[in-house]
């Protein structure tokens, strides 16, 4: 099964932060997602988010 791919804006809204927050953490790595729509948009798996979260 393939996972939902969600906006940022969606993954701070789960995660309780900015999607300000979470652009940052994209960027530096510390949440990892895929860039689409020709390298402008982010998306980020539900799988990551779990991930992320378990990592702390």
């Amino acid at each position: 099964m393939t996972d939902k791919l969600l906006t940022p804006d969606v993954v701070a809204e789960r995660l309780a932060v900015s999607p300000a927050t979470v652009r940052i953490w994209l960027r530096k790595g510390t949440l990892k997602g895929v860039k689409v729509g020709g390298g402008k948009l982010w998306r980020i798996s539900e799988s990551e988010i779990e991930e992320f979260i378990k990592a702390g």
